[in-house]
């Protein structure tokens, strides 16, 4: 057990003295910022579905459950775009398809500058071709989509489901226990997955098989849930980014969080990367002990 304790603890020392050599906070920086481009296409995409089928009290209800995921300032600026896309229906088709290819481009250019990062931990230059990057990327998309869609779907519209759900059975109290109870470990699990799925398919590296828990999946998300919590606090309680920024403190701390989220990628990746670093030394160690021992059966045998 002791053994356990002190090879993970030499692996975060490890990946930590790499992420500073590796210049991790500048690539998440890079990275913060492709993110933020794809956000205005997202957002064409939310804006035109809402001005097509919702209202003025879905916009309200949605805006209040997504403050329990997002800082305040995003909150905001979520909640007056989604006013002014519903005072305007007629142009949500054309918003929607602009905001589908804008999307697929800016989301699959904001992954390939995450592949690049990953890859640098593993101190590899990534070496993929256009086409297998974008593809890549896209696997990279979908797989941080399904995170996403599970935090939107379980904090934001899952109490719209659990009320459904509660009056057609009419078992309304059994059914708000047994969904508070399970939306944590399900969610929990879709992260890992979407983190676990990103540290596989990312690097430009030869992987062994894929696995859901592996040491920098659940270290990424550790250190993204730790990080986020603490910043949404910081910035409820003790942020001064309204008076500061004014309008603008939306847009800094959602950078800001974005820039959370990287480093807890890039980190997660780093830990891997030293995982694997350890376990080459040991097999190398090893087929070196079995080497001196083949010699040293052969100096007997002469």
């Amino acid at each position: 057990m002791q053994e356990h304790v002190g090879n993970a603890w030499a692996v975060l020392r490890r990946a930590a003295a790499e992420a500073r050599a590796d210049r991790l906070t500048t690539t998440a920086q890079a990275l913060a910022y492709s993110l933020f481009l794809a956000i205005p296409a997202a957002f064409l995409v939310l804006l035109g579905l809402f001005s097509l089928f919702a209202d003025a009290g879905t916009v309200a209800e949605l805006v209040s459950r997504a403050g329990m995921v997002l800082p305040s300032e995003a909150t905001t600026l979520l909640e007056q775009s989604l006013e002014r896309a519903i005072q305007q229906p007629g142009r949500g088709a054309v918003i929607t398809a602009v905001g589908l290819l804008l999307g697929i481009w800016t989301t699959t250019s904001a992954a390939a500058t995450l592949m690049y990062g990953l890859t640098t931990t593993y101190g590899r230059e990534d070496s993929r071709k256009f086409v297998r990057k974008r593809l890549v990327a896209i696997g990279i998309v979908i797989a941080l989509a399904v995170g996403a869609a599970l935090v939107l779907g379980l904090l934001v519209f899952g109490p719209y489901l659990e009320r459904w759900i509660g009056s057609a059975t009419g078992a309304s109290t059994l059914v708000a226990w047994i969904w508070w109870t399970a939306q944590w470990p399900i969610l929990i699990g879709g992260l890992l997955f979407a983190f676990a799925a990103v540290l596989y398919l990312g690097p430009d590296v030869e992987q062994p098989r894929w696995r859901l828990v592996t040491p920098g999946a659940v270290t990424a998300l550790v250190v993204w849930m730790v990080a986020s919590g603490g910043f949404a606090l910081y910035a409820a309680w003790f942020g001064s980014y309204d008076k500061s920024w004014g309008t603008l403190s939306a847009v800094v701390v959602t950078l800001i969080w974005l820039w959370l989220t990287s480093a807890a990628l890039l980190f997660g990746a780093e830990v891997n990367a030293e995982v694997r670093r350890l376990a080459e030394k040991r097999a190398d160690a090893v087929e070196l002990g079995h080497g001196s021992s083949d010699a040293g059966g052969l100096a007997t045998s002469d």
